[in-house]
């Protein structure tokens, strides 16, 4: 079996505040990252931010994620039944033979995840200026 490999890089994060006594951690910390996979196989990035080594499963996946921090995020956070917040934001491909000069796709943000960002402005005013460095022009109407 071939090793797969994904670089991931931290952007930004938020914790909620507590909203009773009885609150804990769960579904109060957001993170954002910038995830490339380098080689490997469907899902993986997936499987690698839930995994033991990283334990931060991606809102909304119910194959790798966490049931009551999704169900959390879907009442009190506009997060939608069936969404996984994963977003390809750009692909890009070396050049070929057939293409010389490689492809450099971008694909804007979804309404639902624009919508959740700008529930959190603090987090958005962090995340932009480093997504735009990194030449991800994700960010529509925000």
């Amino acid at each position: 079996m071939e090793n797969c490999y994904t670089d991931i890089r931290f952007i930004a994060s938020k914790t909620f505040s507590q909203t009773n006594d009885n609150d804990n951690m769960e579904g109060r910390k957001v993170t954002v990252v910038l995830a490339r996979p380098s080689t490997g196989k469907w899902h993986q990035v997936r499987q690698h931010l839930a995994s033991g080594t990283i334990g931060h499963a991606i809102l909304g996946d119910s194959s790798h994620g966490r049931s009551r921090t999704n169900r959390i995020w879907r009442t009190k956070r506009n997060l939608q039944e069936e969404r996984t917040c994963l977003h390809l934001a750009r692909l890009q491909t070396p050049a070929t033979k057939y293409t010389p000069d490689g492809i450099d796709v971008s694909c804007p943000l979804p309404k639902d995840l624009e919508k959740m960002f700008s529930a959190m402005p603090d987090l958005l005013d962090d995340i932009k200026p480093i997504l735009l460095d990194e030449g991800i022009l994700i960010l529509n109407g925000l």
